[in-house]
């Protein structure tokens, strides 16, 4: 399952010390001045005045899988630090759950698929049984070409993309709503849209007033 954490949040010194992150957007958009805090930044979000939200920045820690990290390094106006693979063994894998294909082809697989995929095959098994023998066995070869001394950065060529990773990803007030407009939509692969989620719920702590803008349904910007 993915895991997502918030490691680093902007805060206050010198004239602005104390001040927490949503403190912090009000007293740039009023240049020192606080006065009406929570309902400025409702009315900034509202009426799209994006500028003095891009100067409060976030981390957040997240344990995913490879495919799903590929996703969300597309966006670009993050800055990202991902785990190497050509300096760390891998050892853990995530989870995967099987779901039908939609019918356009998107990333909207939602419906949980029949596990009797080969049911009509000379050897019988299932869908999860398939993806534990490739996960299993791309792992037992990698380590005996690890313990062969074959070198990190080619070994990890035959690692099944549900590899663990993890990425730090860090960025401002903007960028994340940017990032929760599009990726907590349905059509957002599930895992993916997960970490968004969590995401969403992390920072509605930071800004309360998030909870006005269903920021969770995405196409609220």
């Amino acid at each position: 399952m993915n895991k997502v954490e918030l490691v680093s949040v902007t805060q206050g010194v010198g004239i602005y010390e104390g001040m927490t992150s949503g403190q912090m957007v009000e007293a740039v958009a009023r240049h020192g001045k606080i006065k009406d805090y929570g309902k400025l930044i409702y009315y900034l979000i509202r009426n799209k005045h994006w500028s003095p939200l891009e100067h409060v920045h976030f981390t957040f820690r997240i344990e995913t899988s490879r495919d799903i990290s590929a996703q969300m390094v597309r966006h670009r106006s993050f800055h990202w630090q991902e785990l190497s693979q050509r300096y760390d063994e891998i050892s853990e894998f995530m989870p995967i759950e099987l779901r039908k294909q939609g019918k356009t082809n998107r990333q909207v697989g939602d419906e949980p698929f029949n596990p009797e995929i080969f049911a009509d095959k000379p050897i019988k098994t299932t869908g999860d049984a398939v993806v534990n023998q490739v996960v299993q066995l791309s792992q037992y070869y990698y380590k005996l070409l690890l313990d062969a001394g074959v070198a990190k950065e080619c070994a990890r060529r035959i690692l099944p993309m549900c590899s663990k990773t993890v990425v730090h990803m860090t960025g401002n007030l903007r960028d994340f709503l940017g990032y929760l407009n599009v990726r907590c939509e349905e059509g957002t692969q599930k895992e993916h849209r997960d970490i968004a989620l969590k995401i969403g719920w992390i920072l509605e702590k930071q800004f309360p007033e998030l909870q006005g803008i269903e920021w969770n349904k995405g196409n609220f910007m």
